[in-house]
């Protein structure tokens, strides 16, 4: 089973995702932070990592730095959220090898479906 892991401090958000991914068939896990995100990238690599940018602590921008240097989750696409409305953002994550960027509100469904298109194209 394919799994994704939904990285965001907003509880009702990793919800909504996971149930909607949950929908399509996707095995879902959960961290509410960046150190929680690279411990569950270190105990088993997901198929793809949703990753929010403003987070406490570890923000979406050195969760992904980490990754690339540590190479956790090596083949896993990125899908970014973010509530920055800003061309910088944009360019950093893909810089750091972002398959998607997304900004907040999300429609859950337009995610998941792009999710799954990654996932799919391999």
């Amino acid at each position: 089973m394919r799994e994704v892991l939904i990285v965001d401090d907003s509880p009702d958000l990793r919800g909504m995702l996971a149930f909607t991914l949950g929908d399509l068939g996707y095995s879902i896990r959960e961290a509410k932070n960046g150190e929680d995100a690279l411990d569950e990238m270190a105990i088993h690599a997901p198929d793809c990592v949703v990753l929010d940018l403003m987070m406490p602590g570890l923000d979406g921008f050195k969760v992904l730095e980490e990754m690339r240097s540590r190479k956790l989750a090596p083949d896993a696409r990125v899908v970014i959220l973010s509530s920055q409305d800003d061309e910088r953002a944009l360019v950093r994550g893909f810089e750091l090898h972002a398959d998607e960027f997304f900004m907040k509100p999300v429609d859950p469904d337009l995610v998941a479906h792009k999710i799954s298109a990654l996932i799919e194209a391999g």
